[in-house]
Order: C-alpha cells, then sequence, then structure tokens
C-alpha cells in the first residue's frame, strides 16, 4: 500500500449511471467524467467497474486479470441503483491488504449514522465531503479519513468561451423548498436534473449564474454538493444556498455568493445585473480558485498521495 501515486494501476468501482428510467436516454454519471477521465488524464492505468451492472462475481475476475493497485469505490448501499454491489470482494480484498481499498463517501449530512460509520471499516482509507465529519470519523475510531468534498473536470466544464445569454440558470430536481425558492425568480433558465452533463455545462456556460440549493434529499440539513464545483467551473458565478463547509473552499462575497432565504437569493442576482465590473471580477476569481484547488486533476492528486503514501 505505499507505491507511489505516480503511476497505479486503479479500477474505478462506481455506477456509470443512476438513471433507471427506461424512456430517459443513457447518460454517464459523475465518476465517470470527474474521477474516471481524470485519472487517465493523469496517467493511471484506470478502468471503469460499473456497479449498475456488474457485481462481486464479475469484481473478483478483474482484479485477478488487472492486479491493480487500488480499489478506488464510490459505493452507493443501493440495491435499487446497484442490484449486486460488490461489498463481499472489497471486504475481503481489505483483509488481504495486497491492494489498496478506498470509498468516496458522498452523503455523510444525511447517510453517516445508518451508512458511513458502518461500512467505512470495509475500506483502508475513506473521504468525506464535509470537514466536521472528520472529527466523527475519528470518535468511532476510524482514523483513516480524509477530508476530500467534490471537485469537476476543467477538461470537460471550462474553457467554452459561449456568450453568456441567461441570467441565471438552475439544473437539478425542483423538491422541496427549492420551488419556492425558483418561483422567486422572472429570469431563471430550469432543466431538468435527467437532461445530459452536455446540456448541464452548456446551459451553466451560457449564464451569468448557476445556482445551487444545499438541502439534503432527506430536508433535515444542508449538504456539500458538486454543484458547487460544477457551475464555477464553467466561468459562471456560483450564488448557493449558504451550508458551513462553503468557507473551506471559497471566500464568500468575493469567489461565490450565499443566500438563506428567498429574500436573500434576489438579491444576489440583483447584486450581480446592477455591478458588471463586480460580477465579472467575481466570475473571474471563483473560477481562478475553482482551477487552484477544486478541479478534478488537483483534488485526486491530493487524495492519491495520502492513500499511496
Amino acid at each position: 500500500m505505499g507505491k507511489s501515486a505516480k503511476s497505479l494501476k486503479i479500477i474505478l468501482i462506481a455506477p456509470k449511471t443512476i438513471d433507471r428510467n427506461p424512456e430517459n436516454p443513457f447518460r454517464f454519471d459523475y465518476a465517470f467524467w470527474n474521477f474516471f477521465l481524470p485519472l487517465r488524464s493523469m496517467g493511471h492505468e484506470t478502468h471503469f467497474f460499473d456497479t449498475s451492472v456488474y457485481g462481486n462475481k464479475e469484481l473478483k475476475l478483474l482484479i485477478e486479470r488487472i492486479k491493480p493497485d487500488l480499489l478506488f469505490c464510490v459505493m452507493t448501499g443501493s440495491s435499487y441503483y446497484c442490484p449486486d454491489e460488490p461489498w463481499e470482494v472489497i471486504e475481503e480484498e481489505t483483509r488481504k491488504g495486497r491492494l489498496t481499498t478506498f470509498n468516496w463517501f458522498c452523503d455523510d449530512s444525511w447517510r453517516f449514522d445508518d451508512f458511513s460509520k458502518k461500512e467505512c471499516y470495509k475500506f483502508h482509507y475513506c473521504s468525506t465531503p464535509e470537514r466536521q465529519y472528520v472529527d466523527k470519523y475519528k470518535d468511532i475510531g476510524y482514523d483513516n479519513i480524509l477530508y476530500a468534498t467534490w471537485c469537476a473536470n476543467s477538461d470537460v466544464y471550462s474553457n467554452l468561451n459561449c456568450p453568456r445569454y441567461r441570467v441565471s440558470s438552475f439544473v437539478g430536481s425542483p423538491r422541496g423548498d427549492r420551488k419556492k425558492y425558483l418561483a422567486a425568480l422572472n429570469n431563471l433558465t430550469y432543466i431538468p436534473e435527467s437532461t445530459s452533463l452536455e446540456d448541464m455545462v452548456w446551459a451553466y456556460s451560457t449564464s451569468l449564474v448557476g445556482l445551487n440549493f444545499s438541502k439534503n434529499s432527506t430536508g433535515t440539513g444542508t449538504q456539500m454538493k458538486a454543484r458547487m464545483f460544477e457551475v464555477p467551473a464553467t466561468g459562471s458565478i456560483l450564488v448557493s444556498e449558504y451550508t458551513p463547509d462553503l468557507e473551506n473552499c471559497y471566500d464568500i462575497g468575493e469567489e461565490i455568493l450565499t443566500f438563506t432565504d428567498e429574500a436573500g437569493l434576489v438579491e444576489c442576482i440583483k447584486k450581480v445585473l446592477e455591478d458588471k465590473d463586480f460580477s465579472s471580477n467575481m466570475a473571474r476569481k471563483g473560477h481562478k480558485r475553482f482551477l487552484a484547488e477544486h478541479d478534478s486533476k488537483i483534488r485526486l492528486t491530493k487524495l492519491l498521495e495520502e492513500i499511496t503514501k
């Protein structure tokens, strides 16, 4: 487990798609664009193992054929999205110690108690997208926890140089109290979450502002989301519902804007529209911060250095 991260054999274990609606066209999920492609471009021999289709038997055969250094996992714990998620083989490899196992946890703000804290012991290393949860893992005796929040692949999201003919865009589900926020804006482009990544990137790249709502899917609190990095990656201004961990990632008021209610959201959009110098500077600073700290290759390089040191 001490091999240099400069050149690794990696099996990325994640769903290639989470869309189970047969009426929707196939679309690659987050891990393909933001983990698989960057790892390949960084020079790592990376193989994508699709957990939405394959399971324990297939992973065991692939490990024996590839003989990887690292299993980079994004496990869902969902029998709906991943009917045969290969937990048994991963846990077996962790016990054997002939390679390194790692899991990228996505939703600790609402899944820590019933998922993450039970499953983390099946991996040599894990990461959490919320800095405050590092201590929660250590409190339960799991010390190999890394802080690694979401990221975006600049090779996919950046430098399209599109005319920004939209004021604001939101791509996602209009669930919960998002509806009241969306209704408060009369200059919003709404695009449903079933859209392709290409259309999502185009929407943000042609907008002054990309919106993010931070409440988790259970409505019990806020969390870090991929959208917080996808929006600045396109050069659009991130206007996000506030969540504390944002302060670890951006200079609020200089690089991004945040709100906590409808009036605050409207005020953010008004500020962007009324001061062109302010908005252009914020877009530039936000994109610069993204490239320096939150590009997938930056995030993954640091992560692999920690895992393989």
